[in-house]
């Protein structure tokens, strides 16, 4: 399984008038202090306020995923391009939109391989999904969408597992929204009880995606084994981490937690300490800010 930047369609990039801006905002913005950077995302656009006030959770993505759910100046002139910078100019949560698109991208084609090997197999059994730490499982929720428009003849079960239980009430409103909320089991614990709060399920594909930042190398790297011993074999992790970047100054700034950044090198060492030896693919998305892995079991 191989997929491309090329093969996702409406990916971000940076226009050049973004890329102006960006020569003189992005070493102004990193330069500033803390507390006035929080003060102009405050003051400025209520979608930075929340950002500021929940960073590093699923609140703060919602803010930034749903971004084009309304037009950009229904808020007002002066909201419009305080959003515009907050969500144009700087490249996080663009990056975050398109990091979404290919995360979908990658797990419909899981999938559809999985589904596709059931099928070969002559057995019944639904194509099983594990989101470890994911929030309000955008991704999948889209890609179950999508399939179902395609008519998909396969069954799917999802489980996401979080500890942050207004992060799943949030997935389920979301699932629900979307027609799909029968597909999804919302349990609520912490990634390292993967293994005994799953009571022997085994997975098809497992996602990872927001967690790992977080993590460092070593603590990444057991997470990953974990979930390696809940995947039937031929079954895909997807992964992925935050690279180093021009905004880190300024992301820490915000408010956000400590990440761990890492480059494609750092991915792909991760994956193989962790087992997943055969298939491994990575993909940066357009913006650079992004990594997205994907390792076979």
């Amino acid at each position: 399984m191989k997929i491309s930047v090329a093969d996702i369609p409406n990916l971000r990039r940076q226009n050049l008038f973004v890329k102006m801006i960006r020569i003189f905002s992005v070493p102004i913005m990193n330069s500033l202090p803390s507390s006035l950077i929080k003060k102009m995302m405050k003051k400025s656009s209520r979608d930075a306020s929340k950002v500021t006030e929940t960073g590093g959770t699923t609140h703060a993505l919602e803010v930034m995923y749903t971004r084009h759910n309304r037009k950009l100046f229904s808020r007002g002139i002066f909201q419009g391009i305080a959003d515009y910078f907050w969500h144009h100019v700087i490249s996080q949560p663009e990056a975050l939109r398109n990091r979404l698109k290919i995360v979908a991208a990658v797990i419909k084609s899981c999938i559809v391989e999985s589904a596709n090997k059931i099928c070969e197999s002559s057995k019944t059994e639904p194509v099983r999904i594990l989101s470890i730490a994911g929030g309000s499982a955008r991704s999948i929720i889209r890609t179950i969408v999508d399939l179902r428009e395609k008519n998909l003849n396969c069954q799917i079960e999802v489980v996401v597992l979080d500890k942050d239980k207004s992060a799943l009430e949030v997935g389920e409103k979301v699932s629900e929204e979307a027609g799909v909320s029968e597909n999804f089991q919302w349990m609520h614990g912490i990634a390292k009880d993967v293994g005994t709060l799953l009571l022997g399920k085994k997975f098809d594909v497992v996602e990872i995606v927001g967690l790992l930042d977080y993590f460092p190398e070593e603590r990444a790297i057991r997470m990953l084994k974990l979930a390696r011993s809940v995947m039937r074999d031929g079954g895909y992790v997807i992964i992925a981490n935050v690279q180093p970047n021009p905004e880190m100054p300024f992301v820490h700034k915000t408010g956000w937690p400590e990440m761990f950044y890492r480059s494609t090198k750092d991915m792909e060492n991760l994956l193989k300490e962790a087992g997943f030896i055969e298939d491994n693919d990575i993909i940066i998305e357009p913006l650079g800010v992004h990594i997205i892995a994907t390792g076979k079991k």
